[in-house]
């Protein structure tokens, strides 16, 4: 005696579309949480424009400061991954272009708690009086002027004209700026 419960062709193929269906909305779901998930990431990650600053950080990054003076640098670099969230922990940073060959310092907007940045082109011998000579390392000083703790600017023996001094100045009006 046939079964009256079996499905036609014409139901077993609309089946069959259903399921299928249902299959490309899970992996559909999937996959945009997968992005989701891997955009959110990476938004938590320090990518640098110049890769001389990411050097600078993962060499003297310890706890809240970073100098760039030997006795102060870490004994092993950080290695991996920066986190954002590392960097917005510094408070002190003191970078020493002599050490560094830095072009571009707008990755500094990554140190949201920064309260003193000192820009500095040491001298390679007593009185040596020679300055940076990359006129443009101070084009993007002005991202960081949002931060709001920054208390003490100092900049030494770096290649500005009266323009600029008196801009940075401007830029600054709650901060201590020093310019030699």
């Amino acid at each position: 005696m046939p079964s009256n419960n079996r499905l036609t062709e014409d139901e077993l193929q609309e089946k069959a579309l259903y399921d299928i269906l249902q299959y490309k909305k899970i992996i559909c779901i999937t996959i945009i949480i997968i992005i989701v998930f891997a955009l959110y990431t990476v938004n938590k990650i320090a990518f640098f424009h110049d890769p001389e600053f990411e050097r600078f950080v993962r060499e003297t990054k310890v706890n809240s400061t970073m100098f760039a003076i030997d006795k102060y640098k870490r004994y092993k670099p950080i290695n991996g991954v920066i986190w954002k969230n590392d960097l917005k922990d510094i408070e002190d940073i003191y970078l020493d272009f002599m050490g560094y060959k830095i072009r571009d310092i707008r990755d500094l907007v990554y140190f949201k708690n920064a309260k003193s940045i000192w820009l500095v082109y040491s001298s390679a011998y007593d009185g040596d009086k020679s300055i940076y000579d990359d006129e443009h390392v101070l084009d993007n000083l002005y991202k960081i002027k949002d931060l709001k703790y920054l208390d003490d600017l100092q900049l030494y023996h770096l290649k500005l004209d009266d323009e600029a001094i008196e801009n940075i100045k401007k830029i600054f009006p709650n901060a201590r700026v020093v310019i030699e």
